[in-house]
């Protein structure tokens, strides 16, 4: 195992997923399953991490709150490093609220990480140790822009990882992308990102574009088609693994964890790719984000199997 140290920056949620058995009808109840997991992307992806047998360091915030103490205990349990993870007593811990369809895929969700804006550094409030101590620093943008430029100001040595979570967000990381080494994103985002109009560029191309604006690797997804990455020069597609989805919550948070997981392992883009579409396939066919199932035995099984 490498001994790269990876610092996630993000979001800290706890997760209430509802699955309906029959389609969703306006203005009425549907019957189904509704449970509570830690959750929040940043979140997501050190926990994810922590499945595949790393070691990350989490920082966010949490309120303080029975939520906050259960998310607190639930991920140090996982193996991660919470001991710059601030708890603040002026806003309530972040929560997602999720539907899903019968079939797995989600119908909507609402998000309430407003908590997560209190991610910041100043001189009074410097970056942690912790997370100082780390090659890899990964960031999400449920953070602030001031925090994602500070982060980007202070990485030095580091790689710096973004992950440009929704289209409303995405664009929080314009004014950094020339210092961000690996962009983690998918069409829709990217597009936002860009500025361009809808469908007006393929995954390839937009993968390119983000390329020329002085990014080293580029990973630009879209659902179960082929994703693009693009890296020392040239651009490459490949193929999600096919599975039977049971729930498409923390597909592509598990995506960057195994990614990541690969590139510590000194592994070329390419080949981390791979590891990161077994680790998104292993994860939809469970329940919930980082499931048990996700591992580094696992991860090997379905290398393998697609090889």
């Amino acid at each position: 195992m490498s001994t790269k140290q990876v610092g996630v920056i993000g979001a800290i949620h706890l997760d209430r997923i509802a699955h309906a058995d029959r389609p969703f009808k306006p203005d009425t109840s549907t019957p189904g399953k509704i449970m509570s997991r830690a959750g929040g992307v940043g979140a997501n992806i050190a926990r994810a991490m922590a499945r595949l047998g790393m070691q990350p360091t989490m920082h966010g915030c949490l309120g303080d709150d029975a939520d906050g103490a259960f998310l607190a205990k639930s991920l140090t349990e996982c193996g991660i490093d919470t001991s710059s993870i601030t708890t603040v007593t002026d806003g309530r811990t972040g929560s997602y609220l999720a539907l899903h369809n019968p079939d797995g895929t989600l119908f909507s969700a609402i998000s309430d990480s407003e908590i997560t804006a209190k991610v910041s550094f100043s001189e009074a409030n410097p970056i942690p140790q912790a997370l100082l101590d780390c090659d890899i620093w990964l960031c999400e943008t449920n953070l602030e822009e001031a925090t994602l430029l500070s982060l980007a100001d202070a990485k030095e040595h580091r790689l710096l990882a973004a992950d440009t979570v929704s289209i409303a967000k995405a664009p929080k990381l314009r004014s950094l992308l020339s210092k961000i080494d690996i962009l983690f994103t998918n069409t829709d985002e990217a597009t936002a990102l860009l500025e361009c109009k809808p469908g007006e560029f393929s995954a390839e191309e937009l993968a390119l574009k983000l390329a020329s604006a002085g990014i080293p690797i580029v990973l630009v997804s879209n659902s179960n088609k082929p994703l693009a990455l693009h890296c020392a020069g040239s651009t490459s597609s490949h193929t999600p693994f096919s599975v039977v989805p049971v729930d498409v919550t923390g597909a592509g948070d598990a995506f960057i964890a195994g990614f990541l997981y690969a590139s510590c392992l000194n592994e070329a883009p390419v080949s981390a790719v791979k590891s990161g579409l077994a680790s998104a396939s292993i994860t939809v066919e469970a329940t919930g984000a980082a499931p048990e199932t996700l591992s580094p035995q696992s991860l090997k099984a379905r290398l393998l199997e697609h090889a």
